[in-house]
């Protein structure tokens, strides 16, 4: 069973779904998670297979590269929340640079907030209910805190589009150059550069996500990229495979691709 659910405002700012999967097992040996810049936050309920327990909950920070991911050994229960790009800002006690391409535990990034959370995640018993207790614990926790800075969540945004160049981004912000680069970096985890590639190659993903056969000349074209080359290009360093082999790993999930290697 999986069930996702969308907060309710003000938290929607930070926190895109909150998700819950009981007892499962993904379907393949091994995947890999391509990058769409945003963090999440992941606790799992179950053993997992695994003897740690240190690595239960963890803070997945903005990425700009693939990941595999290999199927634990036995089925299991996972509760977690995607944030918006730049949400986790509104978490985390430190920059999300400081996450980028890796991930934490989250008590050594939110320190005593979330030393009970997991204790009271295990105490009840319904997928609702624990949702429920997620999402009060979110909303307390970022409730007083700044979060990502308004100018640099509306660079994001604008970097979503197609076609959208970062050096006039950053010019309508009507601050130097350096200090949005600087500021973008520690709230959303991605320099604009590279925050932008990834979003011109998740737009990619979704045009080519249900589509029974894809032509890879016609994909560039309308994902913005100069050419067919340059999506080679860009999916061979942002995914780590071709074109060919993602499309043919394709999952039901837009960023798990299965990994043959």
């Amino acid at each position: 069973m999986m069930i996702g659910r969308v907060p309710v405002s003000p938290l929607s700012r930070f926190v895109a779904v909150l998700w819950y999967a009981e007892e499962r097992r993904p379907p393949h040996r091994r995947e890999r998670h391509m990058p769409d810049g945003s963090a999440s936050l992941i606790v799992a309920l179950g053993d997992g297979g695994r003897a740690r327990s240190g690595s239960r909950a963890i803070v997945s920070g903005p990425r700009s590269e693939s990941f595999a991911m290999k199927a634990a050994n036995t089925p299991d229960t996972i509760i977690g929340a995607q944030f918006t790009h730049g949400g986790a800002a509104a978490l985390l006690d430190v920059p999300l640079s400081d996450l980028r391409n890796t991930h934490a535990a989250l008590p050594d990034l939110v320190g005593h907030a979330s030393a009970l959370l997991r204790e009271r995640l295990l105490g009840i018993s319904t997928a609702d209910a624990r949702l429920e207790l997620l999402e009060s614990w979110l909303r307390e926790r970022m409730r007083r805190r700044p979060g990502p800075e308004d100018s640099i969540v509306w660079a994001a945004r604008q970097l979503r589009r197609p076609c959208t160049r970062v050096a006039d981004v950053v010019a309508q912000i009507g601050r130097s150059s350096r200090w949005v680069i600087a500021r973008f970096e520690r709230d959303i985890g991605l320099s604009p550069k590279a925050f932008s590639r990834v979003q011109r190659f998740q737009g990619a993903l979704r045009l080519a996500h249900r589509r029974a056969s894809v032509d890879l000349a016609d994909l560039a074209a309308a994902a913005g990229y100069f050419d067919q080359a340059h999506l080679t290009h860009e999916f061979n360093s942002l995914a780590g495979m071709s074109p060919a082999v993602l499309l043919a790993g394709r999952t039901e999930f837009l960023n798990h691709v299965v990994d043959r290697d």
